[in-house]
């Protein structure tokens, strides 16, 4: 007859629970210390992040950005100076807090970087706080690109062909990264009255990211149905922007599909994201035909961007 093993019999350690009891109280401790250091420090660090911003406003201007700026981008010649500094101090900021990148061979000069973040900060001209805060890279292609593609192989059919990508002028991810083709950057800066300008198309995105204008794009993230999912776009009239945004994306398929003319390109009728990104375009470029064609719209932005620019195309 085997013998059955016995259970072994497990020791108590005595001081097991005192030790346990020792280092919750040291946790809470160390937690109660860095609360109360950070709280005695937070006063400190606001004052430096203002005296940093404070000197950050106050140092001057290089004097090219000034020349360059009118010369490279018609769209600033109708500010006021101080419209003109802050949109200076605003580029300056974008170039210096962001991480900016030559791909493709190309070798991004200072100047590039200046011409393409002043286009960018005449969105932001009249929004108040920083430029852009969700945004942390800038890339810049010498000219068209082709976007990197991840193929889900789940999803992948042996029998397919696999859909080649198109070159493309710029990109925004959701991710806080915009891609850009330089020599369409430039066309777009010195040509301020097409209605086409890819640097004003890319952070109008990065503007609708940031301030959910457009509800039913959602980024993975809010795919799960988590509180990001249902945020609302922050304007001051969250219905009239909803339904005049819907109604001005059906009105353009109806006359894209009419073959009629419209001051909106027609990629605009890709989807209500695109339709946004080109209308900002043609709010800025070509103001007075958007403000007689759809005038409900360009009110929606006038209100949004603080700007009225019809007027002052018009003045």
């Amino acid at each position: 007859m085997r013998r059955r093993a016995s259970r072994p019999q497990l020791k108590r350690d005595p001081l097991g629970g005192s030790c346990r009891n020792h280092q919750t109280v040291v946790i809470v401790i160390a937690a109660l210390i860095l609360t109360g250091g950070f709280l005695l420090l937070r006063p400190l660090l606001l004052r430096l992040a203002a005296n940093y911003e404070r000197r950050l406003e106050a140092a001057p201007i290089p004097a090219p950005w000034l020349s360059l700026v009118e010369q490279s981008i018609p769209l600033t010649r109708h500010l006021t100076n101080g419209e003109r500094t802050r949109l200076l101090h605003a580029t300056r900021e974008l170039i210096t807090t962001r991480h900016w990148e030559g791909c493709g061979g190309l070798v991004l000069s200072h100047d590039m970087q200046v011409i393409i973040a002043a286009q960018a900060c005449l969105l932001t001209l009249a929004i108040p706080g920083e430029p852009f805060p969700g945004l942390r890279d800038i890339l810049v292609y010498p000219g068209a690109f082709v976007p990197r593609r991840i193929c889900d192989p789940r999803k992948w059919l042996a029998t397919a062909i696999p859909e080649r990508p198109a070159p493309e002028l710029g990109e925004a991810w959701s991710q806080g990264v915009i891609v850009l083709g330089w020599e369409a950057a430039l066309t777009g800066a010195t040509n301020a009255q097409d209605g086409r300008n890819v640097v004003l198309h890319e952070f109008a995105h990065e503007l609708s990211f940031e301030h959910h204008l457009i509800p039913a794009v959602v980024s993975l993230a809010t795919l799960g149905g988590g509180p990001d999912a249902q945020r609302s776009p922050t304007v001051s009239d969250v219905e009239a922007w909803l339904r005049v945004l819907q109604e001005g994306y059906e009105r353009l398929c109806a006359t894209i599909e009419a073959k009629e003319p419209s001051v909106l390109d027609p990629y605009a009728a890709t989807n209500l994201a695109e339709f946004f990104a080109v209308a900002t375009e043609a709010f800025f470029e070509r103001s007075r035909d958007l403000s007689r064609e759809c005038p409900e719209l360009y009110d929606q932005l006038r209100t949004f961007y603080g700007q009225d620019p019809a007027n002052v195309a018009a003045a």
